[in-house]
């Protein structure tokens, strides 16, 4: 470019963002201006066309008077008709219907003011080439402002744009293309499609390709980014996807999925980063509507733990079922104060009462269960984080073991109808405090279903949640968002992943379908290396592992498994009706066993005797103990053949 040119074209520039920044009243004035210099330009060229070049003059006079109640009828028209509403910068097709409109009512009402007047206004063939050329250049006009303030007021230069392509050529890419058209980072160069009969053929100017010249295509285009249109799909048909995309190391992002939209998690049109779910999710059965509104609707409920990952995803289901109240107990100040926050707008006529407590309160908990005729009861409030609980072993056992034992007795003031145990899959043949805490509150509850069965107790237990607090997901990604290596603590661990909605809602339907004194086990999926998801993480970022972000193995943790389990009796697992939950009957000591081990746990924790408190702990978990890792590693996960079958399909 020339220094000529590049003085005019910096001056176009600097007019465009004088006359951009203008207030909108000027603004509109000036269109209006421009809209009747226009129409009068639209006019005198159907006169051109219409007469010689030597009687346009005289034709103009002899017709004045319709020259001017066209000219009038139109401007007064295109104005009523909101031409001047949109934002010229953001318009769509919206913008030729609005003006054909106006243009249309114009020639309408002056073949009516014609026809009144009982007089030739203009001639025939000027009142039909006159509205034509009108729209033509009004339109004209809007699309040439839009294209300017694009192009030199919005837009980065081609060269810093990031290239993409976009995967789906559905309504939703379409939607995603013509939305990035406003974003000053992106230039789509693509769109790609698994659908043969779209593959070669253009949308919105852009080629659709197959997914499998993709490949060839990253180097050709310089590819930064896919962005994944695909809301309806599956999540089995994402996985897919994503596996194809791994090898390429581009950055992918989604739209979200209807489920996230509906939950109000995402905007629409929203692209969003890869979701662990997007990679270790499945598709849920539909929940039982039965089972979900037995314990709930019209019910009093009670909810431990509300602040937590687990309670207040449960917080949120519960309320979507209408009970008559919910009761949310929560010792941490902060936590029950956001999740109180959250739930306020979504109320709808229940009443939420906030309950700053410890679960230890015994007197506290029975007032609450007797005063609130309390009828449901979910008991979420743990310590569930293996390290922390197995350097603080005695503060554990209170919490987890004697805060189910003082709920288990508030609840002797008024028996509810259900009482539910969220438990872990780390009580079965537990290796540290933390699941051996949980495996006591699980024989506790069991107990109490012997002692007083007029109360459906039972206890529901899972494995890990998708993005819960302390989990490694949260982990990796704040490590890839800050540069650092990704942390594993062991090459061949493997763990039960479940999305957490998916997971609450198993809970209550199982807790629904008690009869007293089970323990419930969810369906988790197939077992997930956790090294091979660091690795996932890092490709769908655009990164390749261990060359652009290491993969560092720390070592296991005091009182962790390379493995995780179910069931402690894997043959007891029984089919329920529903065919991702299944009942097991776990071996349960007499009750005045438990309750006299109980006895000398509490005596324990109070003198801070650790060496009796875990003597208490072993006797009534004796599957507890430290376990080989290398026995476990070429074991594997402890199921039968039946029972892996049953829970890993």
């Amino acid at each position: 470019m020339t220094s000529k040119d590049s003085i005019i074209a910096s001056f176009l520039q600097k007019l465009l963002r004088t006359s951009a920044a203008l207030p909108r009243h000027f603004k509109i004035l000036g269109l209006v201006t421009l809209d009747f210099l226009l129409l009068t330009s639209s006019l005198l060229l159907s006169f051109a066309i219409r007469f010689e070049p030597s009687t346009i003059q005289p034709g103009i006079s002899q017709f004045d008077q319709g020259v001017g109640s066209w000219l009038v009828l139109h401007w007064v028209a295109i104005g009523l008709t909101g031409l001047y509403r949109p934002i010229l910068r953001y318009a769509g097709p919206e913008l030729v219907w609005m003006v054909c409109r106006g243009v249309l009512i114009g020639s309408g009402g002056f073949i009516i003011l014609d026809w009144l007047v009982n007089t030739v206004l203009l001639p025939r063939s000027i009142v039909v080439m006159a509205p034509i050329f009108g729209v033509l250049s009004l339109v004209g006009l809007r699309l040439s402002i839009r294209w300017l303030i694009r192009i030199h007021l919005l837009d980065v230069p081609l060269l810093e744009r990031r290239v993409v392509a976009i995967y789906g050529a559905g309504a939703a890419g379409i939607q995603l293309y013509d939305s990035l058209q406003y974003q000053r980072n992106y230039q789509v160069k693509i769109f790609v499609e698994d659908d043969p009969t779209l593959q070669g053929r253009q949308l919105r100017g852009l080629a659709v390709h197959s997914p499998a010249d993709l490949a060839g295509l990253c180097e050709s285009l310089d590819l930064h980014s896919i962005f994944l249109a695909l809301p309806n799909a599956t999540y089995q048909r994402r996985r897919e996807v994503l596996k194809q995309l791994r090898p390429l190391h581009l950055r992918v992002k989604i739209l979200p999925t209807l489920d996230q939209l509906l939950e109000g998690k995402n905007a629409v049109g929203a692209l969003q980063e890869v979701q662990i779910a997007d990679l270790l999710g499945r598709d849920e059965i539909p929940p039982d509507s039965l089972l979900m509104q037995k314990d709930l609707e019209s019910k009093t409920v009670l909810l431990t733990g509300a602040g937590g990952s687990i309670g207040s995803e449960l917080c949120r289901e519960i309320l979507r079922h209408q009970p008559r109240k919910l009761i949310l107990l929560e010792q941490h100040e902060h936590a029950l104060y956001q999740i109180e926050r959250v739930l306020r707008p979504q109320l709808m006529g229940i009443e939420l009462l906030p309950c700053l407590s410890s679960i230890l309160e015994t007197t506290r908990l029975a007032k609450l269960m007797k005063e609130h005729q309390v009828q449901t009861v979910y008991h979420a409030a743990a310590y569930k984080h293996v390290p922390l609980v197995e350097v603080n072993p005695l503060e554990g056992l209170r919490n987890n073991v004697l805060g189910t034992k003082s709920l288990l007795e508030a609840c002797q003031s008024h028996l509810p109808q259900s009482f539910v145990l969220v438990s872990t899959d780390k009580a079965v043949r537990p290796t540290n405090v933390m699941g051996s805490s949980k495996r006591m509150a699980e024989l506790l509850v069991q107990d109490a279903s012997r002692r007083w069965p007029e109360c459906r107790w039972t206890t529901v237990r899972f494995g890990n949640v998708l993005d819960s607090s302390g989990s490694v997901i949260p982990l990796f990604r704040e490590q890839l968002n800050s540069g650092k290596s990704l942390t594993v603590t062991h090459p061949e661990v493997t763990r039960y992943f479940m999305s957490i909605g998916e997971a609450v809602r198993l809970v209550i339907q199982a807790g629904a379908m008690a009869q007293g004194g089970e323990v419930f086990l969810l369906d988790m999926g197939h077992p997930v290396k956790i090294a091979e998801l660091a690795r996932h993480m890092i490709e769908l970022s655009g990164y390749v592992p261990e060359r652009d972000v290491p993969i560092q193995f720390t070592g296991l943790r005091p009182g962790e498994k390379l493995y995780e389990e179910l069931l402690i009796e894997p043959e007891q697992a029984e089919k329920t009706v529903h065919p991702r939950i299944f009942r097991s009957h776990e071996p349960l000591p007499e009750t005045i066993t438990i309750q006299a081990e109980i006895g000398v746990l509490k005596k324990a924790i109070a003198e801070n005797d650790l060496e009796t408190a875990l003597g208490v702990m072993r006797r009534l978990v004796p599957e507890y103990g430290p376990v080989e890792q290398t026995q476990l590693l070429q074991a594997g996960p402890v199921l039968s053949q039946s029972v892996s079958s049953k829970l890993m399909n």
